[in-house]
């Protein structure tokens, strides 16, 4: 305590400076650091001391000016604590738009929550949101944290989106025998480097960055500003020590900490090899298991043991019928085990901006566990901690990463398969019966598979109506129901859904005896992608996908169509639009078929224009019109 204390003694002889100066009055900050920025990093001090191969402590002081309502993020102080990385102390000071002192809070004032959700739990975030009144406003945020195991060493990020930096520096000082690693991104930054005794001191330090602005659709911050990764040679959590200076050797930490939670009793394993007895093949086997799994275990957040790392025994996990990622991950790796397939646990960094796992930067840049079942010709991935994921499909926020297995002989960094196209189907049937006073009832059938199914069960399955009719109108782009009605039903490798829905006028106008109406009743794509003319990083969907529309127009008996659009077959590198119109004249109605696919999600920046181009058609043609008129 006695160290925060004077480091915040000599803020305070700072400010004090600063207030004599005028430095902390936003209308000090230079108009280029302005530019594009919603924030600004006006002083910032870091510094990381590592004591032992198990201790280290961590001593921040930042200040920044925000400068509108769009940077208000950095008005949210939030650090984690747990018992290997303990929140010693912290204080956030705030100034008005002339640098005068406003108020200050201390770490009692904060508030706090125990991280996550689960049953179990050792660690907590504390979190406090400062006040705006107006802006500009300067807040100045000093703590201290305190690490009693040293696997994961802190970043240097030096900026961020709508952000630049007056004044930023980074000070590692580590025992010299145990020495750090760090990479630069983005960056050509490099440390001064000085032996002191028996350690080495790093520090890195930036003067005056200029915003610049992030591209949307870009795949995360990270890919785009300037960071300092960091991470030890050696490390120690709990009496555990490890080398990180290969994923290999990291690996074998790993595999040394979970080898021994592999439990099952015997009369579950009798029971494990009675329910697959009659599979034909290892697939088989591995399906019966994971639906076994899904129906009757189900996930909560534990934080509890070996700062979160260490899974519980697949004999709790058994006996409790719950667990975390970890702890599912290991179960079913034990079921497995006791029908004879081998699988590895598997790490994997879940977060969907987050910044790609670096082949050759070995870090603990992972937060999630999944399952590998390895076939020479056919692996199978197993999200574990889904009661709805369909079998062997990874969602999202683990394709297409790294991941790191863990093998008996250590750690093996691998590549998680990219979904495609054909098994993210949202496809769509609706009836529409349409009256004389342009008013209609329409029947709607959704089926979906891949993330679209997830999608539907967590926006729509079990949820409020009017939750219900904004995933309809504001996500999927329907027409705004008077009311409507909702039928469900979540199967095996589909959700489905169908709604009525009575709307009081169908057209998009009307002129005399005629109707103009849309090709269907709701958007199949209608996300403008922004006007970047010279694009330069890569855009990135969430992920590819293929979309199929049918709408059936019922027409009043005494109309007939006048105009039908034609029919489009557009195409790009990485997808295709086709659309087709058909008049029945005996049945009097007017059947739309419109197919949507994508089949690559992250798309190269040279191909931006061409892929914006294919969109923006795609949204022009729900602009054309079905004439029908009275005979």
């Amino acid at each position: 305590m006695k160290k925060i204390f004077i480091a915040l003694t000599t803020n305070i002889i700072v400010i004090a400076g600063f207030s004599q100066v005028n430095v902390l009055d936003a209308s000090t900050i230079p108009a280029a650091l302005k530019t594009d920025a919603h924030s600004v990093k006006r002083e910032e001090k870091i510094e990381f001391d590592v004591k032992d191969v198990d201790a280290a402590r961590l001593s921040v002081h930042q200040v920044y000016t925000v400068l509108d309502a769009q940077g208000e993020d950095l008005l949210l102080f939030h650090e984690y604590s747990t018992a290997f990385r303990k929140l010693d102390d912290a204080e956030i000071k705030v100034y008005d738009a002339t640098g005068k002192f406003v108020n200050k809070y201390k770490l009692k004032e904060m508030h706090a929550e125990a991280v996550g959700e689960g049953l179990v739990e050792d660690g907590k975030v504390y979190y406090f949101r400062v006040a705006a009144p107006s802006y500009p406003i300067t807040v100045q945020y000093d703590y201290e944290v305190k690490y009693k195991g040293t696997l994961n060493y802190p970043d240097y990020n030096i900026e961020e989106s709508g952000q630049s930096v007056e004044s930023s520096s980074y000070t590692a000082t580590v025992p010299a025998d145990l020495d750090l690693r760090f990479k630069a991104c983005n960056t050509k930054l490099t440390p001064a480097v000085n032996a002191v005794g028996k350690n080495k001191i790093y520090r890195w330090e930036v003067k005056e960055l200029a915003s610049v602005p992030l591209e949307e659709g870009t795949a995360n911050d990270y890919s785009v500003y300037p960071r300092i990764l960091m991470a030890p040679t050696k490390f120690s959590m709990d009496g555990n020590d490890g080398d990180l200076t290969s994923w290999k050797s990291f690996g074998s930490w790993y595999y040394n900490l979970c080898k021994d939670v592999v439990n099952l009793p015997e009369e579950t394993r009798n029971r494990l090899k009675e329910m697959v007895k009659n599979a034909a093949t290892d697939k088989e086997k591995i399906y019966i298991i994971y639906k076994y799994l899904q129906s009757n275990f189900r996930y909560v957040s534990i934080q509890l043991g070996i700062g979160g790392y260490k899974p519980f025994d697949a004999a709790f996990v058994n006996e409790k019928k719950y667990g975390d990622c970890k702890a599912l991950s290991n179960y079913a790796k034990a079921c497995l085990e006791a029908v004879g397939i081998n699988s590895y646990y598997a790490i994997i960094n879940c977060e969907y901006d987050s910044p790609p796992v670096d082949p050759s930067f070995p870090q603990n840049d992972f937060n999630h566990v999944i399952l590998c079942v390895p076939s020479q010709k056919d692996t199978t991935w197993l999200e574990c901690t889904s009661n709805t994921s369909d079998f062997g499909v990874l969602g999202s926020f683990t394709e297409n990463r790294n991941a790191l297995l863990i093998t008996p002989s250590g750690g093996v960094l691998v590549s998680t398969p990219r979904s495609r196209a054909s098994e993210n189907i949202f496809t769509c049937t609706t009836k529409v019966a349409l009256k004389e006073d342009a008013s209609g009832e329409s029947e709607s059938d959704i089926k979906t598979s891949g993330e679209f199914k997830q999608e539907l069960i967590h926006y729509v399955m079990n949820e409020k109506k009017d939750d219900q009719k904004k995933y309809l109108v504001s996500y999927l782009g329907f027409i705004q129901p008077d009311d409507f009605e909702f039928t469900e039903d979540a199967k095996k490798d589909s959700a489905e859904t169908a709604f009525k829905f009575y709307i009081e006028k169908i057209p998009e106008f009307t002129a005399g005896t005629k109707m103009f109406l849309n090709p269907r009743i709701y958007k199949i794509w209608h996300a403008k992608l922004p006007a970047d003319d010279k694009r330069l990083h890569d855009y990135y969907f969430e992920y590819p996908f293929t979309k199929v529309d049918t709408t059936v127009y019922q027409l009043p008996a005494n109309y007939t169509v006048e105009n039908l659009p034609r029919p489009r077959d557009d195409k790009f590198e990485y997808g295709s639009f086709k659309t087709n119109y058909t008049y029945d004249e005996k049945d009097n109605t007017v059947t739309t078929v419109a197919t949507l696919s994508l089949s690559k999600n992250v798309i190269p920046a040279d191909k931006y224009l061409s892929t914006r181009k294919f969109f923006s058609n795609v949204i022009d043609e729900y602009t054309e019109k079905i004439i029908i008129k009275s005979k």
